[in-house]
């Protein structure tokens, strides 16, 4: 009787516990208000954004997507930069939403366009605009509670046309990169991207000016050409 009963008082406790954990993951999940969330906007073949990520909810998030737009804001964006070249950074303005929640079941949502970085003087190109994610590239939250070791890595996607690199972030202080490159692309089917790390490298920005870099990845070598500095950020992620 009484190795039945600690039988059912262990049973009692992992019940509890994991009902427990249960509600935190629910909470966790929904802690998250709607709220604008920015992004880099770049690409004439394919059109990528990039979240402009903050070490606070709600903007704790490293996010990759591709994105669809309607014909006539397309036509604007890749008009655009071919009239001013000299403009790397264009951003998105989207309504309010839960980051999350959007990931997980997209739906299309409405958009401002901008030359330049919308909160910081950027010139309005389109207004009211329909997007919507063709597909998520990368998606990532920022853990403060169990924090990953910064490393130098980088995430390297695209298609046969255009290829980028994207400074993945892992803790405070760091900074956000992304450089238009020139690579020979071999992703596997099951993935999305590919990683890889600047070796014997401090975590810091990639000198693009005319550079080449060797890399490893997926243990082979590949040399990838750096081609144009699109975005280069550390205010945001100093803490």
């Amino acid at each position: 009787m009484h190795f039945k009963y600690l039988f059912l008082l262990i049973i009692s406790f992992l019940l509890n516990f994991i009902n427990f954990q249960l509600k935190a993951q629910h909470n966790h999940e929904k802690k998250d208000k709607p709220a604008t969330h920015g992004m880099l906007l770049f690409g004439k073949d394919k059109v990528f954004a990039s979240h402009l990520p903050m070490f606070h909810s709600p903007h704790d998030y490293q996010v990759i997507l591709e994105l669809e737009f309607d014909a006539k804001t397309k036509n604007i964006f890749i008009s655009d930069q071919k009239k001013y070249p000299e403009h790397a950074t264009y951003t998105i303005e989207p309504e309010k939403f839960i980051l999350p929640d959007m990931i997980k079941s997209p739906v299309s949502f409405k958009i401002n366009l901008y030359r330049g970085h919308f909160e910081r003087g950027g010139t309005k190109i389109a207004s009211n605009a329909t997007v919507k994610i063709k597909q998520v590239v990368y998606y990532e939250q920022f853990n403060p509670n169990n924090p990953k070791a910064i490393t130098n890595n980088f995430i390297l996607f695209g298609g046969e046309k255009e290829q980028f690199i994207i400074h993945q972030i892992t803790n405070k202080p760091d900074f956000e990169q992304i450089i238009e490159v020139k690579a020979t692309l071999n992703i596997p089917a099951n993935q999305k991207y590919n990683l890889f790390s600047m070796q014997n490298a401090e975590n810091k920005p990639i000198g693009v000016s005319g550079n080449n870099i060797m890399v490893n990845i997926n243990n082979n070598q590949q040399n990838i050409m750096l081609l144009k500095q699109i975005y280069l950020e550390f205010d945001d992620l100093k803490e």
